[in-house]
């Protein structure tokens, strides 16, 4: 494997352990504050950890306003924060912790797509055959061995649909104008969050007494700064390096993390659909994630 190569793997497999948290830790969060609440602190709170970092670093901030990259990163936090964090935290009040952490799995299908269409990423067979893989896990959880159809599921399977339409500008972005992925984890966070607090504004949502409760701006901080910001930085590092489609499909297997969580925090034990669902879909990111990034 080359050194480019290697890095982005890595990149993606510290992302697959911090990501593991997002469901469980978001379906705590959402249980104390409303969810537009919690969307729009925890991505504001992120934006402001990577500003901090920016500065840090001693690199002009004014690129978040460059003319060149504003409407896109303002995309990126559109589709990528605030559509996604809506559907993501009012389904995941809807379904289980489980459940939303296996359901996400079908980003690699979306990423596959996108990335042959639009990004002019190589698909072989194999890709194509282990997409169905997938699928068939999905629908094990989806289904349940009923052929009812809950609400908040379909919510969070809208909520991948979101992030790879916004790594569709974002990749364009470190491409084309090798720009810092720092600033587009920055912009997303910033941006989608800024909408996110408007929405929230006009829905009413004015929960800012929350704050002085120390467990509620715990998580808020932890939530920003390490599931979002963290996360967000180190995949876009990841996807400077190798496909999209590769990237999203490693990143894929964090489930096996958050089934532990949701064991332990939300006393959720799997039950046999959820195990053979994730055990499929884990099934197809291994053999998927061997592929050669390449471009047509």
């Amino acid at each position: 494997m080359e050194k480019k190569e290697k890095e982005g793997v890595i990149l993606v497999i510290i992302c697959v352990f911090i990501h593991g948290a997002l469901p469980i830790l978001g379906k705590y969060g959402v249980s104390l504050v409303h969810p537009l609440f919690f969307a729009a602190l925890t991505n504001l709170i992120a934006a402001a950890g990577l500003i901090i970092f920016i500065l840090f670093r001693r690199i002009s901030i004014s690129i978040l306003l460059d003319k060149r990259f504003f409407l896109s990163l303002l995309l990126i936090g559109f589709f990528g924060t605030t559509i996604s964090n809506i559907l993501f935290f009012y389904g995941v009040r809807l379904t289980s912790g489980i459940n939303s952490a296996i359901l996400l799995q079908v980003e690699p299908i979306y990423a596959l797509f996108i990335g042959y269409i639009l990004l002019n990423e190589k698909v072989t067979l194999r890709q194509i055959i282990t997409t169905v893989i997938i699928i068939f896990g999905t629908l094990l959880v989806v289904y349940q061995g009923t052929f009812a159809l809950n609400w908040g599921d379909l919510l969070v399977l809208g909520t991948p649909l979101c992030y790879q339409i916004g790594h569709i500008f974002s990749k364009r972005l470190l491409n084309q104008y090798d720009l810092n992925p720092l600033f587009i984890a920055a912009g997303r966070t910033l941006y989608g969050g800024i909408f996110l607090f408007i929405i929230s504004q006009l829905a009413g949502v004015h929960e800012f007494d929350r704050l002085k409760e120390m467990n509620i701006l715990g998580i808020l901080i932890f939530y920003g700064i390490v599931i979002y910001a963290l996360t967000y930085y180190t995949f876009y590092e990841s996807i400077k390096r190798i496909n999209l489609s590769k990237a999203t499909a490693i990143i894929s297997a964090y489930p096996a993390v958050s089934i532990l969580l949701a064991w332990f925090i939300l006393r959720e034990i799997p039950d046999l659909y959820q195990m053979s669902g994730f055990l499929t879909i884990l099934l197809g990111i291994v053999y998927l994630s061997n592929i050669k990034s390449e471009l047509r």
